[in-house]
């Protein structure tokens, strides 16, 4: 009974590491690549991409620039995976959520932003020997809207 508990301990474990390190290392460099350009640090963002096309996006596809709205400043973004592809070619296809607080010019809040932009992003990843690199990247505006903090 031992040796059969053992046994499902080490296969568990073996599939915990399996999927942190091969099958979610795509997610997690897109999620670097979000929260970079999120934070309008632009440099950074670039540097989780690879090809001159993806860089050019990165630096023509400011925040600002396709968010479209005054932002004063930056509260903190976050990301939900809506869906992953794996293409024959060995690439990965995220399409991803990201909610942006911010602050409009003239309303400032302390904690977590008086407005929110969510913009939908939908990035081709592909294994370089540096790790995962963004070679494809397209971000859409779904929604900016105020938000409502509890009074």
């Amino acid at each position: 009974m031992k040796r059969l508990f053992l046994a499902a301990l080490v296969l568990g474990a073996a599939f915990f590491v399996y999927h942190e390190v091969v099958v979610e290392a795509p997610v997690r460099a897109f999620h670097a690549f979000a929260k970079a350009w999120g934070n309008e640090d632009t440099p950074a963002a670039a540097g989780w991409t690879t090809g001159d096309e993806a860089r050019a996006a990165v630096e023509a596809r400011i925040l600002r620039g396709v968010v479209r709205y005054p932002m004063e400043a930056l509260r903190g973004s976050r990301q939900e995976v809506e869906s992953r592809r794996r293409s024959a070619d060995g690439t990965v296809v995220l399409t991803v959520k990201q909610f942006v607080d911010y602050d409009v010019p003239g309303v400032t809040s302390g904690i977590g932003g008086s407005s929110e932009a969510v913009i939908r992003h939908v990035a081709r990843l592909t294994k370089t020997p540096e790790g995962w690199r963004v070679v494809e990247w397209t971000p859409t505006l779904l929604d900016a809207h105020p938000r409502r903090l509890g009074r």
